[in-house]
Protein backbone atom coordinates (compact mmCIF):
# COMPACT_ATOMS: atom_id res chain seq x y z
CA UNK A 1 0.00 0.00 0.00
CA UNK A 2 2.89 2.23 0.17
CA UNK A 3 2.55 3.55 -3.31
CA UNK A 4 -1.19 4.85 -3.17
CA UNK A 5 -1.23 8.39 -3.32
CA UNK A 6 -3.01 10.52 -0.69
CA UNK A 7 -5.97 12.58 -1.70
CA UNK A 8 -6.83 15.39 0.81
CA UNK A 9 -10.05 16.95 0.15
CA UNK A 10 -13.95 15.14 -1.48
CA UNK A 11 -13.29 12.03 -4.04
CA UNK A 12 -14.86 11.23 -6.76
CA UNK A 13 -18.07 13.36 -6.65
CA UNK A 14 -18.95 11.52 -3.13
CA UNK A 15 -21.62 14.28 -0.76
CA UNK A 16 -21.27 14.41 2.40
CA UNK A 17 -23.95 11.68 3.59
CA UNK A 18 -23.15 9.05 1.64
CA UNK A 19 -23.96 5.74 3.18
CA UNK A 20 -22.76 2.65 2.62
CA UNK A 21 -23.14 -0.96 3.87
CA UNK A 22 -19.79 -2.10 4.78
CA UNK A 23 -16.31 -0.92 4.66
CA UNK A 24 -15.07 -2.21 1.51
CA UNK A 25 -18.10 -0.67 0.06
CA UNK A 26 -16.24 2.57 1.79
CA UNK A 27 -12.92 1.45 0.60
CA UNK A 28 -14.23 0.99 -3.24
CA UNK A 29 -15.48 4.06 -2.84
CA UNK A 30 -11.72 5.41 -2.46
CA UNK A 31 -12.97 7.52 0.38
CA UNK A 32 -10.69 5.46 2.65
CA UNK A 33 -7.58 3.26 1.57
CA UNK A 34 -7.91 0.39 4.81
CA UNK A 35 -10.46 -2.68 5.15
CA UNK A 36 -10.36 -2.32 8.90
CA UNK A 37 -7.85 0.05 10.69
CA UNK A 38 -8.87 3.84 11.10
CA UNK A 39 -6.23 6.08 9.61
CA UNK A 40 -5.74 6.11 5.88
CA UNK A 41 -2.65 7.56 4.83
CA UNK A 42 -0.75 7.62 1.72
CA UNK A 43 2.32 9.46 0.39
CA UNK A 44 1.44 13.55 -0.36
CA UNK A 45 3.32 15.42 -2.71
CA UNK A 46 6.41 15.53 -0.86
CA UNK A 47 6.46 11.74 -1.11
CA UNK A 48 6.06 11.74 3.13
CA UNK A 49 3.69 9.94 4.55
CA UNK A 50 0.08 11.78 5.67
CA UNK A 51 -2.98 10.84 6.64
CA UNK A 52 -6.06 11.64 4.50
CA UNK A 53 -9.09 10.14 6.01
CA UNK A 54 -10.02 8.61 9.30
CA UNK A 55 -13.24 6.05 10.70
CA UNK A 56 -14.68 6.85 13.48
CA UNK A 57 -16.23 3.24 14.98
CA UNK A 58 -15.97 3.46 18.86
CA UNK A 59 -12.23 1.63 17.81
CA UNK A 60 -10.78 3.22 20.82
CA UNK A 61 -12.59 3.68 24.63
CA UNK A 62 -10.93 7.69 24.85
CA UNK A 63 -12.60 8.61 21.73
CA UNK A 64 -14.77 11.54 21.85
CA UNK A 65 -16.98 13.16 19.16
CA UNK A 66 -18.77 16.05 19.69
CA UNK A 67 -19.72 16.50 14.98
CA UNK A 68 -17.91 19.52 14.86
CA UNK A 69 -15.24 18.80 16.81
CA UNK A 70 -13.46 15.31 17.31
CA UNK A 71 -10.99 14.14 19.95
CA UNK A 72 -9.62 11.63 18.17
CA UNK A 73 -7.40 8.22 19.57
CA UNK A 74 -4.30 7.42 17.60
CA UNK A 75 -3.33 3.52 16.12
CA UNK A 76 -1.80 0.75 18.16
CA UNK A 77 -1.13 -0.50 21.19
CA UNK A 78 -4.77 -2.81 21.50
CA UNK A 79 -5.68 -6.42 20.15
CA UNK A 80 -7.74 -6.75 17.46
CA UNK A 81 -11.55 -6.03 17.87
CA UNK A 82 -10.78 -4.60 21.30
CA UNK A 83 -11.32 -0.88 22.50
CA UNK A 84 -8.81 -1.22 25.51
CA UNK A 85 -4.99 -0.65 25.73
CA UNK A 86 -2.94 -3.51 26.03
CA UNK A 87 0.17 -1.45 25.46
CA UNK A 88 1.49 2.59 24.84
CA UNK A 89 0.75 4.13 21.47
CA UNK A 90 3.84 5.73 19.80
CA UNK A 91 4.53 8.21 17.27
CA UNK A 92 6.66 5.80 15.25
CA UNK A 93 3.61 4.02 14.03
CA UNK A 94 2.51 5.12 10.75
CA UNK A 95 -1.20 6.03 11.11
CA UNK A 96 -0.31 8.22 13.79
CA UNK A 97 3.01 9.84 12.08
CA UNK A 98 0.76 10.17 9.03
CA UNK A 99 -1.95 12.03 11.58
CA UNK A 100 0.61 14.59 12.78
CA UNK A 101 1.88 15.09 9.51
CA UNK A 102 -1.42 15.98 8.13
CA UNK A 103 -1.85 18.50 11.23
CA UNK A 104 1.55 20.11 10.63
CA UNK A 105 0.81 20.57 6.80
CA UNK A 106 -2.87 21.33 6.91
CA UNK A 107 -4.54 18.56 5.13
CA UNK A 108 -7.95 18.28 4.96
CA UNK A 109 -9.39 14.55 6.01
CA UNK A 110 -12.18 13.07 5.42
CA UNK A 111 -14.25 11.65 8.45
CA UNK A 112 -16.14 8.56 7.99
CA UNK A 113 -18.15 7.48 10.69
CA UNK A 114 -19.87 4.19 11.39
CA UNK A 115 -22.83 2.59 13.65
CA UNK A 116 -21.04 2.00 16.60
CA UNK A 117 -19.88 5.28 17.39
CA UNK A 118 -21.24 8.11 19.07
CA UNK A 119 -25.02 7.79 18.70
CA UNK A 120 -26.05 11.25 18.05
CA UNK A 121 -23.97 11.45 15.01
CA UNK A 122 -23.61 7.92 13.81
CA UNK A 123 -25.57 6.38 11.32
CA UNK A 124 -27.83 3.81 12.19
CA UNK A 125 -26.88 0.83 9.83
CA UNK A 126 -23.31 0.83 7.94
CA UNK A 127 -21.07 3.55 7.49
CA UNK A 128 -21.20 7.44 6.55
CA UNK A 129 -19.02 9.98 4.55
CA UNK A 130 -19.32 13.23 6.56
CA UNK A 131 -17.10 15.16 5.04
CA UNK A 132 -14.12 17.80 5.40
CA UNK A 133 -12.29 17.91 8.84
CA UNK A 134 -9.00 19.81 10.13
CA UNK A 135 -6.27 18.43 12.45
CA UNK A 136 -5.58 21.10 14.35
CA UNK A 137 -3.89 19.47 17.26
CA UNK A 138 -2.43 16.16 18.72
CA UNK A 139 -0.83 15.14 21.64
CA UNK A 140 0.31 12.09 23.90
CA UNK A 141 -1.43 11.41 27.46
CA UNK A 142 -2.95 8.44 29.53
CA UNK A 143 -5.58 6.79 28.10
CA UNK A 144 -7.93 5.40 30.65
CA UNK A 145 -6.72 2.03 30.41
CA UNK A 146 -3.65 3.18 31.77
CA UNK A 147 -1.46 3.06 28.62
CA UNK A 148 0.18 6.30 27.01
CA UNK A 149 -2.39 7.26 23.75
CA UNK A 150 -1.41 9.94 20.59
CA UNK A 151 -4.59 12.31 20.52
CA UNK A 152 -5.91 14.26 17.36
CA UNK A 153 -8.51 16.82 17.78
CA UNK A 154 -10.02 18.18 14.12
CA UNK A 155 -12.65 20.36 13.81
CA UNK A 156 -15.53 20.08 10.64
CA UNK A 157 -14.63 22.48 8.12
CA UNK A 158 -17.62 25.18 7.44
CA UNK A 159 -20.80 24.45 4.77
CA UNK A 160 -18.47 25.86 1.82
CA UNK A 161 -15.95 23.74 1.81
CA UNK A 162 -18.50 20.66 2.17
CA UNK A 163 -19.55 21.78 -1.55
CA UNK A 164 -17.61 19.49 -4.12
CA UNK A 165 -17.72 22.44 -6.47
CA UNK A 166 -17.12 26.91 -6.64
CA UNK A 167 -20.69 28.90 -7.21
CA UNK A 168 -19.23 29.63 -10.29
CA UNK A 169 -18.47 26.48 -11.40
CA UNK A 170 -22.38 24.98 -10.30
CA UNK A 171 -23.76 28.29 -12.43
CA UNK A 172 -21.89 27.25 -15.45
CA UNK A 173 -22.61 23.12 -15.24
CA UNK A 174 -26.59 24.76 -15.42
CA UNK A 175 -25.74 26.78 -18.22
CA UNK A 176 -24.35 24.06 -20.53
CA UNK A 177 -26.98 21.78 -19.34
CA UNK A 178 -29.95 24.27 -20.96
CA UNK A 179 -28.13 24.74 -23.71
CA UNK A 180 -27.53 21.11 -24.25
CA UNK A 181 -30.91 20.41 -23.85
CA UNK A 182 -31.57 23.60 -26.52
CA UNK A 183 -29.39 22.18 -29.28
CA UNK A 184 -30.81 18.41 -28.62
CA UNK A 185 -34.32 19.54 -30.27
CA UNK A 186 -35.95 17.31 -27.69
CA UNK A 187 -33.79 14.55 -27.80
CA UNK A 188 -33.01 12.54 -25.33
CA UNK A 189 -35.43 14.21 -22.80
CA UNK A 190 -35.26 11.15 -20.66
CA UNK A 191 -31.81 11.82 -19.73
CA UNK A 192 -31.41 13.81 -16.12
CA UNK A 193 -29.97 17.04 -15.81
CA UNK A 194 -27.60 15.35 -13.18
CA UNK A 195 -25.90 12.17 -13.37
CA UNK A 196 -28.05 10.41 -10.49
CA UNK A 197 -26.33 7.24 -8.29
CA UNK A 198 -27.88 4.42 -6.27
CA UNK A 199 -26.40 5.13 -3.03
CA UNK A 200 -28.49 6.10 -0.16
CA UNK A 201 -27.91 10.00 0.86
CA UNK A 202 -28.72 10.66 4.58
CA UNK A 203 -28.19 14.29 5.32
CA UNK A 204 -27.78 16.11 9.00
CA UNK A 205 -27.74 19.17 10.14
CA UNK A 206 -27.99 21.03 6.89
CA UNK A 207 -31.35 22.67 7.83
CA UNK A 208 -31.81 24.00 4.28
CA UNK A 209 -27.82 25.35 4.24
CA UNK A 210 -27.96 25.96 0.06
CA UNK A 211 -31.12 28.41 0.14
CA UNK A 212 -29.97 30.50 3.19
CA UNK A 213 -26.89 30.86 1.91
CA UNK A 214 -28.10 32.37 -1.12
CA UNK A 215 -30.92 34.60 0.97
CA UNK A 216 -27.82 35.89 2.95
CA UNK A 217 -25.60 36.75 -0.40
CA UNK A 218 -28.27 38.40 -1.23
CA UNK A 219 -29.42 40.50 2.03
CA UNK A 220 -32.86 38.91 1.54
CA UNK A 221 -33.81 41.22 -1.56
CA UNK A 222 -35.81 40.12 -3.96
CA UNK A 223 -33.41 39.45 -7.72
CA UNK A 224 -35.87 40.24 -9.85
CA UNK A 225 -38.03 43.11 -8.77
CA UNK A 226 -35.23 44.44 -5.83
CA UNK A 227 -38.10 45.55 -3.41
CA UNK A 228 -37.31 44.70 0.26
CA UNK A 229 -40.05 43.17 1.90
CA UNK A 230 -39.75 44.21 5.48
CA UNK A 231 -40.84 42.05 8.48
CA UNK A 232 -40.06 43.92 11.42
CA UNK A 233 -39.00 47.52 12.81
CA UNK A 234 -35.11 46.27 13.28
CA UNK A 235 -34.59 46.47 9.29
CA UNK A 236 -35.05 42.83 8.66
CA UNK A 237 -36.02 41.70 5.33
CA UNK A 238 -38.06 38.54 4.35
CA UNK A 239 -37.25 36.87 1.39
CA UNK A 240 -37.70 32.87 0.27
CA UNK A 241 -35.44 30.50 -2.10
CA UNK A 242 -36.70 29.47 -5.31
CA UNK A 243 -34.87 26.58 -7.00
CA UNK A 244 -34.72 27.56 -10.86
CA UNK A 245 -35.31 23.99 -12.05
CA UNK A 246 -37.65 22.30 -9.41
CA UNK A 247 -36.13 19.18 -7.67
CA UNK A 248 -39.03 17.08 -7.99
CA UNK A 249 -39.55 14.98 -10.86
CA UNK A 250 -37.77 12.99 -13.21
CA UNK A 251 -35.47 15.77 -14.21
CA UNK A 252 -35.25 17.77 -10.70
CA UNK A 253 -32.76 20.08 -10.67
CA UNK A 254 -29.47 20.50 -8.49
CA UNK A 255 -30.05 21.22 -4.61
CA UNK A 256 -26.89 23.67 -5.31
CA UNK A 257 -26.16 27.68 -4.77
CA UNK A 258 -26.43 28.22 -8.90
CA UNK A 259 -29.84 26.54 -8.75
CA UNK A 260 -31.09 28.84 -6.47
CA UNK A 261 -32.58 32.53 -6.58
CA UNK A 262 -33.67 34.86 -4.01
CA UNK A 263 -37.12 36.03 -4.19
CA UNK A 264 -40.32 37.69 -2.34
CA UNK A 265 -43.23 35.61 -2.17
CA UNK A 266 -45.08 37.59 -5.00
CA UNK A 267 -41.76 36.87 -7.55
CA UNK A 268 -41.58 33.46 -6.39
CA UNK A 269 -45.21 32.49 -6.96
CA UNK A 270 -44.71 34.34 -10.74
CA UNK A 271 -41.69 31.90 -11.64
CA UNK A 272 -43.87 29.25 -10.26
CA UNK A 273 -46.89 29.47 -12.29
CA UNK A 274 -46.20 32.51 -14.86
CA UNK A 275 -42.82 33.32 -15.09
CA UNK A 276 -40.67 30.89 -17.04
CA UNK A 277 -37.15 30.61 -16.98
CA UNK A 278 -36.38 27.62 -19.42
CA UNK A 279 -33.31 26.87 -21.17
CA UNK A 280 -33.10 29.56 -23.51
CA UNK A 281 -33.84 32.24 -21.03
CA UNK A 282 -30.75 30.28 -18.85
CA UNK A 283 -28.20 31.16 -21.32
CA UNK A 284 -29.37 34.81 -21.00
CA UNK A 285 -28.92 34.39 -17.20
CA UNK A 286 -25.97 37.35 -16.92
CA UNK A 287 -24.38 36.80 -13.68
CA UNK A 288 -21.62 39.07 -12.31
CA UNK A 289 -19.77 39.40 -8.78
CA UNK A 290 -18.83 43.07 -8.18
CA UNK A 291 -17.21 41.60 -4.76
CA UNK A 292 -16.52 38.47 -3.41
CA UNK A 293 -20.00 38.63 -1.20
CA UNK A 294 -22.85 39.15 -3.76
CA UNK A 295 -23.60 37.99 -7.08
CA UNK A 296 -25.84 39.83 -9.08
CA UNK A 297 -28.27 38.65 -11.65
CA UNK A 298 -29.66 40.35 -14.95
CA UNK A 299 -32.72 38.29 -16.73
CA UNK A 300 -34.31 38.86 -20.44
CA UNK A 301 -37.27 36.99 -20.97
Amino acid sequence: MSAYRAVFGHVNDVPPGTLYESRGEVKAAKLHKENEAGISWGRDAEGERAADAIVLNKGYEDDVDNWQEVIYTGAGGKTRNSTKQTSDQTWDNKGNASLRRSRVKGNFVRVIRGSAGERAYSPVIGYRYDGLYKVVEDWSETGRSGFRICRFVLHRLGDEWQELTSFEHQIRNLLLDGAQEDDDDGEGADEEIVPRRSTSVERIVRKSAVTNRVKRLHDYICQICRIPLRVNSGGENYAEGAHIHALGGRQGGPDVDGNVLCLCPNCHVSLTVGLCISPMTSRRLIVSRPNRDRVSYRFAW
